[in-house]
């Protein structure tokens, strides 16, 4: 018996249906909208496009809004959260980090916040024989290390002087300084910090975000100063910036969603 010739034109078909879907979901990413409208967007059919969003609304994709609209369905909030939950965030960033210590040689850090702390969750160790003593598990109050700084580019000067103060600053002049420097970190988008203490060492930071457009990691650098000259921070900063952005969009964070602002 002759095997069945597959159609490929049939399967051709079903893909564009499956991609005119899609497209008519990511139209209501960002608004409500009726059928006349997604059909003008998606340049189909009023009736093609009907016919889509009602197997939409049919199986949870989409939800029938007030006044004939459309918007994202319920099934899309239950596979994100499931998509949310299962993500491991020092497994998802710990390639990125060893790829920032293999192309600079330096320790990388990873770190999240624990109330007015920061917490060390992972370390890829670089190259250089001077080692920083952090390791994963350490806590430091969040104003007195550049990874506890770029966790707090949310929030506003109020907070941020509350925060400084709470590491034992009174001096209301420089508490204001702080937070000028804290602006000049969050508008470049990186951290460069000198740690308490003139042990010598030198760090550069900056935030990680996921799909909630909040800040949950800052990724780091940490080393003695002697290895990042000013100069050499001109270089690595952006390095290390773009690091925690890539971190940011394997977590699902887009760089066109705005920030969330602290609560």
């Amino acid at each position: 018996m002759n095997e069945p010739i597959a159609d490929p034109g049939g399967a051709s078909r079903g893909t564009q249906t499956l991609m005119r879907g899609l497209d008519l979901v990511e139209a209501l990413r960002d608004e409500p909208l009726r059928v006349a409208e997604l059909a003008r967007r998606l340049g189909l059919a009023r009736t093609t496009t009907h016919r889509l969003a009602a197997a939409l609304v049919e199986r949870g994709y989409v939800a029938a809004a007030e006044r004939g609209l459309l918007t994202l369905g319920p099934m899309l909030l239950q596979l994100g959260f499931t998509a949310h939950r299962r993500i491991d965030l020092v497994r998802t960033a710990r390639a990125r980090m060893e790829a920032l210590s293999a192309d600079t040689g330096l320790d990388v850090f990873l770190g999240r916040r624990d109330g007015d702390h920061s917490l060390h969750l992972d370390r890829a160790a670089g190259r250089r024989r001077l080692e920083v003593s952090t390791r994963p598990g350490d806590r430091r109050p969040v104003a007195q290390t550049g990874l506890g700084k770029a966790l707090l580019f949310d929030e506003d000067d109020g907070a941020l002087a509350r925060l400084y103060r709470a590491t034992g600053a009174t001096d209301a002049a420089l508490t204001a300084q702080w937070v000028a420097a804290m602006r000049g970190n969050i508008a470049r988008g990186h951290v460069m910090h000198d740690s308490v203490g003139n042990d010598g060492i030198r760090s550069i930071a900056a935030p990680v975000r996921d799909v909630s457009g909040g800040i949950v990691a800052a990724v780091g650098i940490a080393t003695a100063a002697q290895y990042l000259t000013d100069d050499t921070v001109e270089t690595i900063g952006p390095q290390v910036a773009a690091t925690a952005q890539a971190i940011s969009r394997d977590l699902g964070y887009s760089d066109s969603d705005p920030p969330v602002p602290a609560a």
